[in-house]
């Protein structure tokens, strides 16, 4: 295993809670979502929950890219997850080529990095990847940077991350602490499912070699 490709809100920012708060903006909802709404949401996929919002599938693009603007007034809010830095400084030690996918802009990872001193641990960010275009972006990074599928490894906190490296038979590790829940993202039998960050390094050495 030579490359870990990571997801970026819910993986390595704990942005959660702003991301919750930005949805709650741009749907206009006249209450906040309370913590029952949360968990159920995040048992739930996100194409249901936009049926559920009764939002059109075409909107999602639009609503995406406003989102991004958004969460540039408000990256300085967002931390790493408890633990991750540590992870990502520790891979990087041990030879691992760390790469980084994400929906949200190359504007806030970049910004976001620098002020938790963890950019020179990346060597390339593929931002503002659509909603439902990951298995295509895995499939160009994999050609542009010539990697064999079976040499790199996904790490991401959603289905829609599962779904999309079985597409190009790429390995996952779900991680617990993001978006979905950990019984949803089990449904889908990712590599494994974690719940601190402190465990990728063992499943990388031990499941991926």
């Amino acid at each position: 295993m030579k490359t870990i490709i990571f997801d970026f809100d819910g993986t390595i920012a704990d942005s959660f809670e702003v991301v919750v708060s930005i949805v709650h903006e741009i749907i206009h909802r006249d209450h906040q979502v309370t913590p029952k709404e949360i968990e159920m949401l995040r048992q739930t996929k996100l194409i249901d929950i936009a049926r559920r919002e009764h939002v059109p599938i075409w909107r999602l693009p639009f609503m995406l890219m406003r989102g991004r603007r958004l969460m540039t007034k408000r990256i300085d809010e967002v931390n790493p997850v408890n633990g991750m830095a540590s992870v990502i400084k520790q891979l990087y030690s041990d030879g691992y080529r760390l790469l980084i996918m994400s929906s949200n802009s190359s504007s806030n990872i970049k910004k976001f990095l620098r002020k938790h001193d963890l950019n020179q641990y990346f060597v390339k960010i593929y931002a503002g990847v659509g909603l439902f275009g990951k298995s295509r972006v895995l499939k160009r990074i994999l050609r542009i940077n010539r990697l064999a599928v079976n040499e790199c490894i996904y790490i991401g906190d959603e289905t829609r991350d599962i779904q999309a490296t079985s597409e190009v038979g790429m390995q996952c590790i779900s991680v617990n602490w993001g978006f979905n829940s950990d019984e949803l993202l089990r449904k889908l039998h990712p590599l494994a499912v974690i719940s601190k960050p402190e465990e990728l390094i063992n499943i990388i050495k031990t499941k991926t070699n």
